[in-house]
């Protein structure tokens, strides 16, 4: 008898009226919610990650194209100075200090300073 009281507790717990479920889960229902989500994830990363960084790397090929003999730089170890020689397409030699040249690749240059910021890091010394 206690067996008997037992599978019928379970067999009514396992079952759920038709009238009480919340909404309806189709699969073309599922499968829609699942790419509006995988449309949304690839909208986020796109415009957040990936638009930013292929704008800086069109700024920096342009800042290397642009470079001419005379213009003040800022390299990526830190170096200011200004460009004297152009050696090709990829070197470039910068007087660091008087009578002082350094040869460095065009991609170490990280950015063009004017001569009011070029004056405000010489003042930092």
């Amino acid at each position: 008898m206690a067996a008997s009281a037992s599978e019928t507790a379970t067999s009514e717990t396992t079952q759920v009226p038709a009238d009480q479920t919340p909404y309806e889960l189709s699969p073309e229902k599922m499968m829609m919610d699942n790419l509006f989500i995988l449309g949304m994830l690839f909208f986020i990363f796109y415009f957040i990650l990936i638009r930013p960084q292929q704008k800086r790397l069109k700024f920096q090929r342009e800042l290397i194209k642009g470079l001419q003999k005379g213009n003040k730089i800022l390299t990526s170890g830190g170096i200011i100075g200004t460009i004297v020689k152009l050696e090709g397409d990829d070197i470039v030699q910068v007087e660091i200090a008087p009578s002082v040249k350094i040869r460095i690749a065009r991609s170490a240059v990280s950015e063009v300073l004017n001569d009011k910021t070029a004056a405000e890091s010489a003042n930092d010394n």
